[in-house]
């Protein structure tokens, strides 16, 4: 999102590095606005540490399921 303004409240954004964010440095100071948590990829092989992996299995839906 490059909005040319700010969400909050309207004022006209000047850094490329705002206007991505889309709320300007006052705005997001006052929202105690903090950087996002850096969440670590998955391996290629899409395995966790101590994460069993269960089969697919397809069930057909009867009326007690629903």
């Amino acid at each position: 999102m490059n909005t040319p303004s700010c969400r909050v409240c309207g004022r006209l954004l000047r850094s490329e590095r705002w206007r991505a964010r889309g709320i300007g440095p006052v705005c997001a100071k006052a929202a105690g606005d903090r950087p996002a948590p850096h969440i670590p990829t998955p391996r290629p092989d899409h395995h966790i540490d101590g994460q069993a992996e269960l089969p697919l299995v397809h069930h057909q839906p009867t009326l007690w399921s629903l």
